[in-house]
């Protein structure tokens, strides 16, 4: 680490070099620190040190015993199991964090299993489009971007103040939320967001769609995104999702009401 707490990591190791990780890996050399890369795909290894994502890297977890920082970007169902497997190979006084979209669940599991001596802090940048894997993977996808850092009373403030110096050296910007609460907002910011624009891709006739313009094409963008990662998003996150479209119905009622009273 750092010559004082919260000092940007020297060494990082980043555990899923799809999109969201490898665009942190890319983010995170850039920066300066020594990037270690661990997926169990030798061609996104290979990839990753081609981009200069990483100097090495390895498809099990041994990179991660040596890093200041870990940061575990897998799948959704995966994180939780990842995480703490590598925290019980992290050295005293490491910071460990993720990039879940859906954080109550993940947090609370990752906590309940955490070694004594390694810091973790849930967290979840607001970046992404409908690339996949490293070859999508880009620096400039986290700059301006919201990193949401999601803290508990157990959270050691280290941990916070190191993600800090990583977030602002990354021109992202920080906001802290409380886990269930961020999973609230990002039901209505991301995760509805997405459905919708895979209710409409379906809802337009394919004849329709030849006189579509730039309005059709960006409200569907998302539609494209990987259907895998979204179905597990919803599994995780379905109550607060619901909530959200909930919401959103009673706003679409109110909008036929107004239509209807034009007749």
């Amino acid at each position: 680490m750092g010559d004082a707490p919260g000092s940007f990591p020297r060494t990082a190791a980043v555990v899923g070099l799809g999109l969201i990780g490898g665009s942190f890996a890319l983010a995170l050399r850039a920066a300066g620190a020594e990037v270690l890369g661990v997926d169990p795909d030798p061609a996104a290894l290979a990839l990753a040190r081609e981009r200069g994502a990483i100097v090495s890297g390895a498809a099990d977890l041994a990179p991660v015993a040596g890093a200041d920082l870990v940061v575990i970007a897998t799948p959704l169902e995966r994180v939780a199991d990842v995480a703490v497997a590598a925290a019980r190979r992290m050295r005293p006084g490491a910071v460990l964090t993720d990039v879940a979209s859906v954080k109550a669940p993940v947090v609370a599991t990752v906590q309940a299993a955490l070694p004594a001596a390694v810091r973790f802090v849930g967290g979840h940048p607001m970046a992404g489009n409908e690339g996949r894997g490293m070859a999508a993977a880009d620096a400039a996808l986290l700059r301006g971007r919201a990193f949401i850092l999601t803290p508990t009373s157990r959270t050691a403030p280290e941990a916070v103040a190191v993600m800090e110096a990583v977030i602002g050296r990354l021109g992202m910007r920080l906001v802290l939320l409380d886990p269930v609460q961020h999973d609230e907002f990002v039901a209505q910011v991301s995760h509805l967001p997405y459905l919708l624009s895979l209710a409409l891709d379906r809802a337009i006739a394919d004849d329709a769609r030849t006189v579509g313009g730039p309005t059709m094409q960006e409200m569907t963008r998302a539609a494209r995104s990987p259907a895998v990662m979204w179905e597990a998003i919803c599994r995780a996150n379905r109550d607060a999702i619901l909530r959200a479209l909930d919401r959103f119905e009673a706003e679409l009622a109110a909008v036929r009401r107004v239509l209807l009273a034009q007749g």
